[in-house]
């Protein structure tokens, strides 16, 4: 028997979800369902994981986009109630159509625009090889995105004040005792101080808002830091959300004497990618090409 595809998984995860489960506990359920032997246990991908373990890592998040299972845990998954329905109408014939037959599914399986797909079709002959793996991986980084932003909003929002802490770090800023989440309960305005030196002469002051997308911080929230600012006589500030900034933000930054940075939910994400906050590299691809310098005489 060949490995399981992700998509065999489907049924088998949803079988074992009435409780919720790490993704290895459902692998070690799965292999028995399935009769995964041995030697297919131990094939592995470029990265040194378990095919049969990222197969069903990748399984899982394609039905927690369906909405057909929930994360109550961290590391945990559980059948939700539009699960147990489809578990109940479908049986084990669970395929990507079946994920297909929901409007969140669809949306997040719609193609995103791209450098390269603006100008070249994805299924036309006259992509190169390195075009095809840029495809590749701009389509996986859009979903890791897409999880990211399901994870922090997931979580508490002391959680994100100290992710956009972690990532200045990641980035070179604050590198220095005293760089800080500040108090929860009594931060004034002020969620996170970036110490730029070792002295704190130069100290950049943040804020985090996490707020749903769409639900836009506006010129009264931009106007509540400037004066968090004005009252601790600090000059630099970051301002990060999840969601956007309305079009009144621009002005007012321009005009006032602080040097405020926003960082929408698009940059934030980008940022955490590139910097590698919050994830892990799963696999490395590399190409070559001929030296020709080497090949001539």
């Amino acid at each position: 028997m060949a490995i399981p595809t992700y998509q065999d998984y489907y049924p088998y995860i949803l079988k074992h979800a009435d409780k919720a489960q790490t993704a290895d506990q459902y692998l070690e359920l799965i292999i028995s369902d399935l009769d995964i032997s041995e030697q297919d246990q131990k094939v592995k991908n470029a990265s040194g994981e378990p095919t049969i373990r990222n197969r069903l890592r990748w399984g899982i998040h394609y039905l927690r986009h369906a909405k057909l299972l929930d994360k109550p845990d961290r590391g945990k998954f559980k059948i939700t109630d539009r699960g147990k329905k489809v578990r109940k109408e479908k049986g084990l014939n669970i395929t990507e159509a079946t994920l297909m037959e929901f409007d969140e599914f669809k949306e997040f399986k719609r193609p995103k625009k791209s450098v390269i797909a603006k100008n070249v079709d994805s299924k036309n002959e006259s992509l190169t090889p390195i075009e095809r793996l840029e495809l590749l991986s701009n389509s996986i980084n859009r979903e890791v995105k897409e999880e990211l932003m399901s994870q922090i909003m997931s979580l508490s929002p002391y959680f994100f004040e100290k992710l956009v802490v972690d990532l200045l770090k990641k980035m070179g800023y604050g590198s220095f005792q005293g760089t800080t989440v500040t108090n929860k309960s009594n931060d004034n305005g002020i969620d996170g101080i970036v110490y730029q030196d070792e002295l704190g002469l130069d100290i950049v002051y943040i804020q985090a808002k996490r707020y749903a997308v769409g639900s836009n911080v506006g010129r009264p929230d931009l106007q509540s830091f400037i004066g968090a600012l004005d009252t601790i006589q600090a000059t630099k500030g970051v301002f990060f959300t999840t969601s956007g900034f309305t079009a009144s933000v621009a002005p007012l930054l321009e005009k006032s004497t602080k040097k405020v940075v926003t960082v929408d939910g698009d940059k934030l994400l980008d940022l955490l990618v590139q910097y590698e906050v919050g994830i892990d590299v799963a696999t490395v691809h590399k190409s070559y090409k001929i030296d020709e310098g080497y090949f001539s005489e």
